[in-house]
């Protein structure tokens, strides 16, 4: 389990109800979300909606990542109720040893767009290794994972951990702008591959 202080902290922020959820409430929330983005997708180009051009591209990361991020989070519910990493066979196994580190971090509002993130704690490091958006709210959804992005950096950082690192960043319109205004910056070297890539927060 978890030992950071960082799960202790809860709150709000620019109206955004910041909470860390369980691995049952963040698998419902994430299922739900599933299911709107898989409607929104098949219901094809709609003017009015807010999945066109880019935005669309992003629905299409989201259609990708959640379905992953739902079993991941029944599996966080799992060992929370005291199941063993070791219980896991195979590739299980190892991703149940990183999601026993592993806490769901969220942004939530009402209308507004939310955001959720998978946040391991290591000894010398915070990772945040996925964070997707409500599908609903594609556009008012980047404003609450910028805010959960930046919440999660400076807890951390109170709690004493000097690396916080986003691997293989979530497709976002703006590309790396996105997180640059979080704070978080791809290493000086920046020759890695797009699976390869880690982003490193640089307070300013």
């Amino acid at each position: 389990g978890s030992t950071l202080c960082a799960t202790t902290v809860g709150g709000s922020r620019k109206g955004y109800m910041l909470q860390d959820l369980g691995g049952g409430r963040g698998a419902f929330l994430l299922h739900t979300w599933n299911r709107a983005a898989m409607d929104l997708r098949a219901n094809g180009f709609q003017p009015a909606a807010e999945a066109v051009g880019d935005h669309r591209l992003r629905l299409k990361h989201l259609n990708e990542r959640l379905p992953r991020m739902v079993s991941e989070a029944k599996i966080i519910g799992t060992l929370s109720q005291g199941a063993s990493p070791s219980s896991f066979d195979g590739d299980d196994a190892q991703m149940a040893k990183r999601l026993s580190r592993t806490r769901l971090a969220a942004a939530i509002s009402a209308g507004k767009g939310s955001a959720l993130a998978f946040v391991s704690e290591w000894p010398d490091h915070v990772s945040i290794d996925a964070c997707v958006v409500n599908p609903s709210y594609l556009i008012a959804s980047e404003a609450a994972e910028a805010v959960l992005l930046e919440n999660i950096a400076q807890q951390a950082l109170a709690c004493g951990m000097k690396s916080i690192r986003i691997p293989r960043p979530g497709y976002q319109v703006e590309g790396d702008l996105f997180y640059e205004r979080c704070g978080f910056f791809a290493s000086e070297e920046g020759s890695e591959a797009a699976e390869d890539r880690v982003l490193y927060y640089r307070p300013s």
